[in-house]
């Protein structure tokens, strides 16, 4: 038998611990994917309608902001091939509204911040299965400065579609 004094056996220990965390982690690594997690296997194609706009704001260029923005986010992310018309699946999108309201107020009651928040609705849907995979709303928003009020607010707003794009993606390819 062999016989180790308490300095060795900790060295021993510790070599055996750190082996463990190496092989523990790389396997949770190899069984991990951002992407793909549950994407249905099969559905290969997606088409993403022209977001319709029912806020009642008028201006043409928020559709075409976050058409743009999901096209973009899917075609990075690789998960579906897009196809105009006939995919093995679809996202149809509307906005829903804009509500704008007063975030901080100078000392002397003047309003210095507004938060524009945008409500979309988004229908996942199989084409294969003849079924909708789900239907969610999303919101977001984007805070903007009194002072450049017009140009401001159309930045809070595009940052506000941007963030629902992204956050759309990641309820496609993740489920949640």
């Amino acid at each position: 038998m062999i016989k180790l004094n308490s300095y060795k056996l900790n060295i021993l220990i510790n070599v055996f611990v750190v082996i463990c965390i190496i092989v523990s982690s790389n396997v949770l690594i190899s069984c991990y994917s951002f992407t793909g997690g549950s994407v249905p296997q099969h559905l290969k194609t997606l088409t993403i309608g022209t977001v319709n706009d029912q806020s009642g704001f008028g201006n043409p260029e928020y559709k075409l902001i976050l058409t743009e923005s999901l096209i973009d986010n899917f075609r990075r992310d690789n998960s579906f091939e897009l196809v105009e018309i006939g995919g093995d699946a679809r996202l149809n999108v509307s906005i829903n509204s804009l509500t704008e309201s007063t975030i901080s107020v100078n000392p002397g009651e003047l309003e210095n911040e507004r938060r524009i928040t945008v409500n979309c609705t988004v229908e996942y849907y199989d084409f294969v299965n003849k079924k909708p995979i789900w239907k969610k709303d999303f919101s977001n928003y984007g805070i903007y400065e009194i002072k450049n009020a017009l140009t401001a607010r159309n930045e809070a707003i595009r940052n506000a579609l941007v963030q629902v794009a992204d956050d759309v993606l990641l309820a496609v390819v993740s489920g949640w």
